[in-house]
């Protein structure tokens, strides 16, 4: 961990003074108010931004990249300009279903900016590949306001389900690997909510998770949450990748996370095939809305 960490959880107040709470959370495209009540916590600040914990919102909010790496409703990703190697992520609200959860686990109110950032530390303790957590901040002590996070970019060739479509033969070389991490995920506790294969990227020769904003830690998990992993993971493959090629994964994750019993790991596949095909039937319900072109 880095030496300006404040806190167990990384949640040491910014410098700088911070004013009364901020009104409604709106569209992340708008300039925050100068009144809003802030907090965060910072590794490595962002380049050419303020130390002060009201202007550093600002400054991110008010960043027009010449192009983003994503958009999605009351959220966007894109490269710091000042400095490419760092990735941000903006949002414009918080997520009722995830501050509840927060609560009810007793973790407190948090942003999605916070819970990404913290996510990502814990996972990279545990030792999952991870990209580094480099700060963020928020508003409103994290009850529903806007808030930011930066990480460290990571170098990649392609998604793993870009490798997939490309070269079949080499995404399955990487399928052992895939069944180890997304077992030792499941077996701490964590399950991540979007496991598609587009949320694996290939750099350096190994496999690097992504999007862990919705990931969860649970002792123990319930199951369902599990299958829904794998059904994600086998629902994104494309056509190249076969029924066997996806059976016999599915068979490497159970071994990778100790389950031995024949009637559990019969019934924990037919829950993962049976969610497949529910997944398969659903529209999406977010939409990227960046440009592909």
């Amino acid at each position: 961990m880095g030496p300006n960490e404040h806190s167990q959880r990384g949640s040491g107040p910014l410098p700088g003074p911070s004013g009364p709470q901020g009104g409604p959370a709106g569209s992340p495209e708008k300039p925050l108010p100068a009144s809003a009540s802030r907090s965060g916590w910072v590794e490595r600040a962002l380049a050419g931004s303020s130390a002060d914990s009201g202007q550093l919102l600002r400054d991110i909010f008010a960043a027009r990249p010449a192009s983003t790496l994503r958009a999605l409703p009351g959220r966007t990703t894109f490269a710091w300009p000042a400095e490419p190697a760092v990735i941000v992520k903006r949002f414009g609200s918080g997520v009722a279903r995830d501050l509840v959860h927060d609560l009810v686990h007793g973790r407190g109110a948090r942003s999605c900016a916070r819970r990404e950032a913290e996510n990502l530390r814990e996972l990279a303790e545990l030792g999952m590949p991870v990209p580094r957590a480099l700060g963020w901040c928020e508003e409103r002590g994290g009850w529903g306001g806007r808030s930011a996070m930066w990480m460290q970019s990571v170098e990649h060739t392609s998604t793993l389900r870009q490798l997939a479509e490309r070269d079949p033969t080499a995404a399955l070389a990487r399928r052992s690997e895939l069944a180890r991490l997304v077992a030792r995920l499941h077996v701490a506790g964590w399950y991540h909510r979007d496991l598609y294969l587009e949320h694996w990227i290939v750099a350096a020769g190994r496999l690097v998770l992504l999007d862990v904003g919705r990931a969860r830690r649970e002792d123990p998990p319930r199951e369902r949450w599990l299958v829904k992993d794998i059904a994600a993971l086998l629902h994104s493959c494309p056509a190249g990748i076969g029924v066997f090629a996806r059976l016999r994964f599915l068979v490497l994750y159970l071994d990778a996370r100790g389950v031995q019993d024949r009637r559990a790991r019969q019934a924990f596949a037919r829950a993962v095939v049976a969610k497949a095909r529910r997944i398969a039937s659903h529209e999406p319900r977010h939409v990227d809305r960046t440009s592909r072109a």
